[in-house]
């Protein structure tokens, strides 16, 4: 009986460890200044996912939790996170504060690909628009609609 018993605890901790392992989400972050040396703008990092959200409220908690990886930034503004989303027809509406419309040129390149990187890669998301309300900041974009490496020199 003591044998059945440690076999069948094993068992509940291999399947819980193996859940465990399974939380996390790839979020799409800015690699910050120092470290740009001609490659991307833009780097990957796993975070810890929240188990029992759906797929994309676990990717937007983790997309606004701090970053892992030092030499990687949050790509929005300080104080600026996703607040809301909505999924229609493989669309996804992301709502932000209105401080968003405040990132301008590469900063809101990047911003919008990091958020487009991360949240098509989710089974069911094929494209990406941020909102501030009723006010579309950036219209509707795919992750084939950034370069992958940087062109400059060529």
């Amino acid at each position: 009986m003591k044998k059945l018993l440690c076999a069948a605890l094993a068992l509940i901790m291999l399947a819980l460890s193996a859940c465990a392992s399974a939380g996390e989400v790839t979020v799409w972050r800015a690699v910050r200044t120092p470290y740009l040396t001609g490659g991307s703008a833009v780097k990957a990092e796993e975070a810890p996912a929240d188990a029992g959200l759906s797929e994309i409220e676990a990717a937007v908690r983790a997309f606004n939790s701090p970053c892992i990886d030092s030499e990687l930034a949050h790509p929005f503004p300080d104080g600026v996170e996703i607040i809301g989303w909505e999924l229609a027809n493989a669309s996804l509406r992301l709502y932000v504060p209105a401080e968003y419309a405040a990132l301008t040129g590469a900063e809101r390149t990047v911003a919008d690909c990091c958020a487009v990187l991360t949240f098509t890669a989710i089974e069911g998301v094929e494209s990406v628009s941020i909102w501030s309300g009723d006010v579309m900041l950036s219209a509707p974009m795919r992750a084939g609609d950034f370069a992958a490496a940087d062109a400059s020199g060529y």
